[in-house]
């Protein structure tokens, strides 16, 4: 799901505290990604729609260096609410 231009800005609010770090390689040149993905419980490799299996939605943030990939969940972050996965 894209996100929104006020969604943007909330994320880039929400982490400017780790977008104004350094990423481990040393670099400090960060892709935030306008998307939220969802991060799925793995159920020994089948597709689990549903059901008991856990999603997280997640938003990344990536060193444009070594390819390193941060996630964030999008319900702490404040995109996502947790009672209805609907977005904000």
């Amino acid at each position: 799901m894209k996100l929104t231009t006020e969604q943007q800005q909330t994320v880039i609010q929400r982490l400017q505290y780790f977008l104004n770090k350094s990423c481990d390689c040393g670099a400090h040149n960060w892709i935030l990604n306008d998307k939220i993905f969802e991060l799925r419980e793995f159920q020994g490799g089948g597709l689990v729609i549903g059901g008991e299996s856990s999603v997280f939605p997640v938003i990344t943030v990536t060193c444009k260096d070594c390819g390193y990939t941060y996630f964030f969940n999008a319900i702490l972050l404040g995109v996502i609410e947790k009672s209805d996965g609907q977005t904000k």
